[in-house]
């Protein structure tokens, strides 16, 4: 922190900076003015040197003898949102808007006489990996804007239909079976927080492991689209501590989710159900869903905060609420809809990929609005999956 006199006398062409950047008519104050006047502006958060993903809060205080009109926060010098006239002063940043890399934040005062007094900056790192997953068994890392940034080491050319992280940022990669002959495949790849490979993640797949879930404990469940459609439970070192046999429909228990209380699983297997499973007592429980969903059939599907549920329903993607009812569609314009993959991330977004068009669309949850979308340039049913490190 520091009294914002010190920006001041680093000289008079601060304020014209910021003066053109922010369209405001800046008056400088007198070099001892915030002295007199108490006045201190310090940039509450984040925390310097922060690496942050999805959206934050930017806050700031301001200890003044004067009235404080308002306080505008800026990004790398440029607005970020409206001015905040009431106290506490925060803005929320989309760090998905801004490119992956450093970023600088200050909060700049106004006070009664429209006099500016900026904070200290403060420096800040945006981290945004959308990565992609893809029939042919390779993942995607991508900027928000679909940038590639590179390739994860391929271990296996078995389809790689979801992807997974857990506490600690490590990415699990669940392969279908192996292509070409010799080929390892039904087999789980693991990656730490720098994408170095790990190696593999527990055995006795049955066949094609498909998604997988994290407890509080940090055990972890795998369902598994295909063969018995058993979801395999290991601890965090990967040794198996149960194998559990759902009901499944179509496609075993091909894309699941683990509910809050760490019992209930809710899962898909290419029925127009969301079916669920209780872990803790080994036991069937009611369909989730009220009514049939549209589309051909269920693919991925995420649990929501409030109790809800997103599903890639083929057709369109749908919102249920905590009660199982259908809630809302999603879409995007001029798209055609075979909508399979999508990673909630907990900021009032998801994305979702469509299988057809190979399409990656980032949507608003209560809007429905398009966000951002990008193509990987892999060709037409080539994207199993899409998933947004935390």
């Amino acid at each position: 922190m520091s009294r914002s006199t010190d920006g001041r006398r680093a000289g008079f062409g601060q304020v014209a900076v910021l003066s053109l950047v922010l369209g405001g008519a800046w008056i400088a104050p007198p070099p001892a003015l915030a002295e007199v006047a108490g006045l201190l502006v310090t940039m509450t958060s984040p925390t310097s040197g922060a690496t942050l993903r999805g959206t934050v809060a930017v806050s700031a205080t301001v200890t003044s003898a004067v009235l404080i009109q308002g306080v505008q926060f800026t990004l790398d010098g440029a607005p970020l949102g409206a001015e905040d006239t009431t106290a506490p002063y925060s803005a929320p940043w989309d760090t998905f808007t801004a490119s992956n890399g450093p970023h600088v934040l200050r909060a700049i005062a106004r006070d009664a006489f429209d006099i500016w007094y900026p904070s200290d900056p403060l420096s800040v790192t945006a981290s945004n990996d959308v990565f992609v997953a893809l029939a042919d068994g390779r993942v995607l890392r991508h900027n928000p804007d679909g940038t590639l940034q590179g390739t994860i080491p391929p271990y296996s050319d078995g389809q790689v239909s979801t992807l997974a992280f857990d506490a600690a940022g490590n990415l699990y990669v669940p392969h279908w079976w192996g292509k070409a002959p010799a080929t390892p495949g039904n087999t789980i790849a693991r990656y730490d927080r720098g994408l170095n490979f790990l190696g593999t993640f527990g055995s006795g797949y049955d066949a094609d492991p498909s998604s997988m879930a994290f407890d509080r404990d940090g055990n972890v469940y795998v369902g598994q689209a295909d063969g018995t459609g058993a979801v395999l439970k290991f601890d965090a070192a990967g040794n198996l501590l149960a194998t559990l046999h759902p009901t499944v429909g179509t496609r075993g228990t091909d894309h699941i989710d683990l509910a809050s209380d760490g019992c209930t699983l809710f899962y898909t297997s290419r029925t127009h159900d969301v079916l669920r499973f209780d872990v803790c007592i080994n036991a069937q429980l009611p369909n989730f869903n009220t009514a049939p969903l549209p589309g051909y059939e269920n693919y991925h599907l995420k649990i929501l905060p409030d109790g809800g549920v997103l599903v890639a329903a083929t057709q369109a993607i749908v919102r249920l609420d905590a009660s199982g009812n259908l809630l809302q569609t999603y879409s995007a314009p001029n798209e055609a809809n075979y909508w399979g993959g999508l990673d909630f991330i907990g900021d009032g977004t998801f994305w979702a990929s469509n299988a057809s068009t190979a399409n990656i669309y980032r949507f608003d949850l209560k809007s429905g609005a398009v966000l951002t979308s990008f193509n990987p340039g892999t060709g037409m049913w080539s994207v199993a999956g899409v998933g947004v490190r935390r």
